[in-house]
């Protein structure tokens, strides 16, 4: 079988890759990192199956799904995402989505899911556990695959850098923030890319959000966007930045406001622990 995986998560793609061989066994994988890119090599190639992101920039994963369709491609689509819930489940079905794998996944997940492809499948919305049951150790053992402790903390330390992720609801108001020492960001990035504690060691030392930090951390905390506000039901991580040691974000008022605050220590087995925070905000707040 030949599978074409979409995401513009460099990380993602290789986490998806190694699943596919490891669970479904599958050798043949090509990568695009955006749609348009995965539309230009359907034009020149074919696959038995597509999988794809549902939140990329130029192009989101159901526009893609749509594009193809419209375009009378018939062969086999699925999504694996952060997006849950039944109206993105239901809305992926209608354009002719095979199924919806939800971050965190397991190999074995997606190889049942592939399994049924042909053959009347479930169709379903699987991987990740129900949002009630889910929790921030929880959803990063999923996707990094390594165990992870949590115990209560005071908040990430303003002497060092921080990594700040936010996070909007379905009106476009932020709903929450989740704010991480750059020791935490350098440690979660190098395991989601199997890199050693050396390496996430030396990051939080040179204490800047390098482009594989950044793009490993937003993966992170793209997967984290269904717990770090639970009563705020359904939001998306809406951009990441950096603090510098000693830098306020720029709405500190508003932060130290907030509905909700919760501050662990986190640690990822065999990796630097760091402080963080995940941040609920009123979501009638402009």
């Amino acid at each position: 079988m030949r599978v074409l995986v979409v995401d513009d998560s460099r990380a993602m793609r290789m986490i998806i890759r190694r699943e596919l061989r490891t669970g479904a066994d599958i050798d043949d994988v090509t990568e695009a990192d955006s749609a348009p890119a995965a539309l230009r090599l359907l034009e020149d190639d074919s696959f038995d199956l597509v999988i794809s992101d549902w939140n990329m920039p130029s192009m989101t994963g159901i526009e893609f799904l749509e594009t193809l369709r419209g375009r009378g491609y018939n062969g086999s689509f699925a999504f694996v995402t952060s997006e849950s819930g039944e109206g993105t489940r239901l809305r992926a079905l209608q354009a002719g989505a095979a199924f919806l794998l939800t971050k965190p996944f397991t190999g074995a997940e997606l190889a049942k899911e592939i399994s049924l492809l042909g053959s009347g499948g479930s169709g379903g919305t699987v991987g990740a556990p129900e949002d009630g049951e889910r929790t921030v150790t929880s959803v990063l053992e999923g996707l990094l695959r390594k165990p992870v402790a949590a115990v209560k903390s005071e908040p990430p330390s303003r002497r060092v850098a921080r990594a700040m992720a936010r996070y909007q609801g379905p009106s476009g108001n932020e709903v929450a923030v989740f704010i991480a020492e750059i020791g935490f960001a350098a440690s979660a990035g190098a395991a989601l890319s199997l890199l050693p504690p050396a390496t996430a060691a030396e990051w939080a030392r040179a204490g800047v959000m390098t482009e594989t930090i950044e793009q490993n951390f937003f993966e992170v905390a793209n997967v984290l966007a269904s717990v770090v506000n639970p009563k705020a039901g359904h939001c998306t991580l809406k951009e990441v930045e950096l603090l510098a040691d000693f830098e306020k974000p720029r709405d500190n008022e508003r932060l130290s406001s907030a509905v909700q605050q919760t501050n662990l220590q986190l640690t990822i087995a065999g990796y630097q622990p760091g402080r963080v925070a995940l941040i609920a905000l009123d979501d009638t707040a402009a």
